[in-house]
């Protein structure tokens, strides 16, 4: 399956409902903030898993596919996704990274003449954005956060998971708002 004939997933970071309320300010602590969401190809390997929030199984199912998987983009992204959820942030650093860079080199791949080609290579590259933006977000790197959340905006601003991660990291107490169009 070509990486323009995907579709996006969006998964609720219910795992991580507890690291909103820390570092509230006082004054803040009526206030609800709204979750952050990861997405991820559900036809791809480890994708049902995910979305049925088995994620060490989906875990289980990318470490055994590995670098055999025929769309490295979709199985970078959905390993990230599998790594964040599960809580080994260090391999989802590595993971979103790889994601970042498989969906740059497939928007530079799509056909400048296909519009709806580039349009989905550029929904790609900002799911890939978004993902590792919530990555930033748990591992305390807000200032790469925003600057993800920016990319993705400027890429796919009518996307779900763009606009409810810019959202709710505007959301969350101490949090800089996402500048950009």
């Amino acid at each position: 399956m070509t990486p323009h004939n995907r579709k996006h997933r969006v998964l609720p970071m219910a795992l991580y409902a507890g690291f909103a309320l820390v570092g509230a300010a006082p004054g803040l602590a009526g206030t609800q903030p709204r979750p952050f969401v990861l997405t991820a190809y559900g036809a791809e390997p480890g994708g049902r898993d995910l979305l049925a929030g088995r994620c060490r199984t989906a875990l289980r199912r990318l470490r055994a596919r590995g670098s055999a998987a025929s769309d490295q983009g979709a199985f970078n992204t959905n390993s990230c996704v599998a790594f964040e959820m599960t809580q080994h942030l260090r391999a989802a650093q590595s993971a979103c990274g790889a994601a970042v860079l498989a969906a740059k080199s497939a928007r530079l791949d799509a056909a400048p003449w296909s519009g709806t080609s580039r349009i989905s290579a550029n929904r790609d590259l900002a799911a890939a954005y978004a993902d590792r933006a919530v990555l930033g977000w748990l591992g305390g790197n807000r200032r790469d956060a925003r600057a993800d959340l920016v990319k993705a905006r400027a890429l796919a601003p009518e996307a779900e998971f763009v606009r409810r991660n810019v959202a709710a990291l505007k959301s969350h107490p101490l949090q800089a708002q996402v500048h950009g169009s």
